[in-house]
């Protein structure tokens, strides 16, 4: 994901250009959490991590990303995977298991759901939508290709990456 366009939400050069050194500082660190949300879209979040790295406590870093962004930092995260998977949507012939295997969902069922929630339509139907109808999904959302090898039948995939071979179609 390119992290130059998620960061021109509030963050200009110009505008900080303006600011004194305080709201630049802050601005800054802001900006280094939302590239490591964008850097680790795989992961889950932990807001007292990014917290412990901009040097402030969890509540404080709450405030400022809420005031710099306009969201909290969770809201914003799942925005950033929503998207980020919309893009792999409409660019690769992925199944919708894949794609939220490769973010970190190990429950197709329950990223549907929240994809729904951000873009108000589920996964298969924005893809259906869009003209990338030539991936193997029937109605139902279960995907009829082979699935993931799963470690210790703990049901966690081993791998969470896509292929490449499957993110070039060609």
């Amino acid at each position: 994901m390119n992290t130059d366009t998620v960061l021109q939400l509030k963050f200009t050069e110009d505008n900080e250009a303006g600011s004194n050194g305080l709201a630049s500082e802050i601005a800054r660190r802001i900006r280094r959490s939302v590239t490591y949300m964008a850097e680790h879209l795989d992961q889950p979040l932990q807001v007292s991590a990014l917290a412990a790295h901009a040097n402030v406590s969890p509540s404080h870093y709450f405030a400022l990303f809420k005031q710099q962004i306009g969201r909290p930092p969770i809201d914003f995260f799942i925005r950033l995977r929503m998207n980020h998977a919309r893009d792999l949507l409409d660019t690769t012939s992925c199944s919708v298991k894949e794609i939220a295997a490769s973010l970190g969902y190990h429950d197709q069922f329950y990223f549907s759901r929240v994809f729904k929630s951000v873009h108000q339509m589920a996964p298969t139907e924005y893809r259906r939508r869009n003209g990338k109808p030539n991936v193997a999904e029937p109605d139902n959302g279960r995907s009829i290709k082979p699935l993931l090898s799963f470690d210790g039948g703990m049901g966690l995939p081993e791998n969470r990456a896509i292929p490449q071979s499957r993110l070039n179609p060609g």
